[in-house]
């Protein structure tokens, strides 16, 4: 009997020890796979610049990626490798998109309506996302009862995703307009490749002028590398504590809609012209207290389940609605018009510090729902308002450059956070103390944009505009 008991520990000792190694590795190959994206995204921007080929290439890089996406339905157990290289290769396009994709932000949208059009443009991706991920989590969990197996509910997820994508690409490839071209001025005949990389050069040379920008790039790094590493290891982190399967895909599911309206909050809370402003900021203060209060309950008594759970929410979400209409607009009045761009994205980063220690003292899966719930209220603000502070400081005609400057950021955020997880996890041996080490990225992110000189830096970006300009000219 004491043999069996000895045996069954040893055991679940050694599954738990390959769910850690298995995250582990997954965070090695996120960093690996991001890798490449990140030092190429400039080089493909900058010629995207030169070219006026931004969206023509936009175009081709999302067909690769929806087609190695969707090259995904052919893997079984067993294939790890390959699907490893195709996911690799998918990040890689997709991630290049993504920053020509922003690079058209300040073509499509006045300044004015920036945080707005950024902001709907998030939102409108969780949604779209979740609905998606609702319909292939239907798919898995009932799929003995359409008479599929849950392996092959899987491979029919990883179709439509590159489905999906394709489809949802179409308003861009027939709706938004191609920007201008803008070669080289003084180019030596070199082609649009060798002249991509002299601008690049020009562009470090003078790096001065960019000051505020590169500040905020290197800001940006900082703490995209903590919401990064949640967003791409809340699954492996959630496996390897022996969260239930359906559980992770639930929770992602959740996120996915609450980041919808949150998105759309944080884009207005810089709104100088949006009366509700006061309303907004108190329901997310309100949402970051509450959350964790209920989280402090579940931790130290292990009474609230997963149907509780969700009316516990409720509960908080409608409490926080009356208390933001009635007591929050006039006590956070003061606060709200102090809130700008900036200081709207310092406070979704504060609210991020809290997560990764949560993450670390986390018992239930109560907790993980609800943390999940509180990564959606700020992940997607805080990235739709980045993107328009340093579209501010970007020179329309060098956008595609300076995306992917940003791209690079964002993908080395990518390479660092799971390179951490990663090694800490190897080290000590708990997945807590992985996901506790992320919190110092928000924090650091903290201070390094806290000393961005936005207006500055957008004079900065205007004078450049008007320098190129009167280059065109004198071509």
């Amino acid at each position: 009997m004491a043999a069996g008991v000895a045996y069954g520990q040893a055991g679940a000792a050694v599954q738990a020890a390959a769910r850690d190694h298995a995250s582990n590795v997954f965070a090695f190959t996120v960093s690996i796979a991001l890798l490449a994206s990140a030092v190429l995204a400039p080089i493909i921007g900058t010629y995207a610049d030169i070219t006026g080929r931004r969206k023509r290439i936009l175009i081709i890089l999302t067909a690769v990626g929806c087609f190695f996406a969707s090259a995904m339905f052919g893997l079984t157990t067993g294939m790890w490798l390959l699907a490893l290289l195709l996911y690799g290769i998918t990040q890689f396009a997709m991630n290049i998109s993504l920053g020509l994709s922003s690079s058209l932000l300040q073509h499509i949208a006045p300044p004015a309506d920036m945080n707005r059009v950024s902001s709907l443009g998030y939102a409108y991706g969780y949604v779209g996302g979740g609905i998606l991920l609702l319909i292939n989590t239907i798919l898995y969990l009932f799929a003995k009862q359409i008479g599929i197996s849950g392996t092959f509910a899987v491979q029919i997820a990883f179709l439509t995703v590159g489905v999906w994508w394709i489809l949802f690409s179409i308003p861009l490839m027939v709706d938004v307009p191609e920007p201008p071209a803008t070669p080289l001025a003084g180019s030596r005949g070199g082609g649009a490749i060798a002249d991509s990389f002299t601008r690049m050069g020009h562009t470090l040379r003078d790096i001065r002028r960019y000051r505020e920008l590169f500040k905020m790039l290197i800001a940006f790094w900082f703490y995209m590398e903590g919401i990064g590493a949640i967003i791409l290891l809340a699954t492996a982190f959630g496996a390897a504590l022996g969260l239930d399967t359906a559980i992770l895909i639930g929770t992602l599911l959740m996120t996915q809609f609450v980041a919808f309206p949150y998105a759309l909050i944080f884009g207005r809370i810089p709104d100088k012209t949006n009366a509700r402003r006061p309303i907004f900021v108190a329901l997310l203060i309100w949402t970051a207290v509450t959350l964790p209060a209920i989280g402090v309950y579940a931790n130290l008594t292990g009474r609230l389940t997963l149907p509780l759970t969700f009316v516990a929410i409720a509960v908080s979400q409608a409490l926080g609605a009356l208390f933001a209409l009635t007591l929050g607009r006039r006590l956070f009045a003061r606060l709200a018009a102090w809130l700008d761009t900036k200081r709207a994205i310092i406070l979704g980063l504060i609210i991020y510090v809290i997560i990764p220690i949560w993450g670390f003292l986390m018992k239930t899966q109560a907790e993980f729902f609800l943390i999940g719930w509180l990564v959606g209220t700020v992940q997607g603000g805080t990235q739709a308002l980045s993107r328009t502070i340093y579209t501010q400081l970007t020179p329309k005609a060098k956008s595609g450059e300076f995306f992917g400057l940003y791209g690079l950021s964002e993908k080395f955020a990518g390479i660092l956070g799971p390179l951490l997880y990663a090694v800490v996890g190897e080290i000590t041996g708990s997945p807590r103390a992985s996901v506790l080490s992320i919190s110092v990225f928000f924090l650091l992110g903290i201070v390094l944009l806290s000393r961005v000189r936005v207006e500055e830096g957008a004079k900065a970006a205007a004078a450049e505009e008007s320098r190129i300009a009167s280059e065109r000219i004198a071509d």
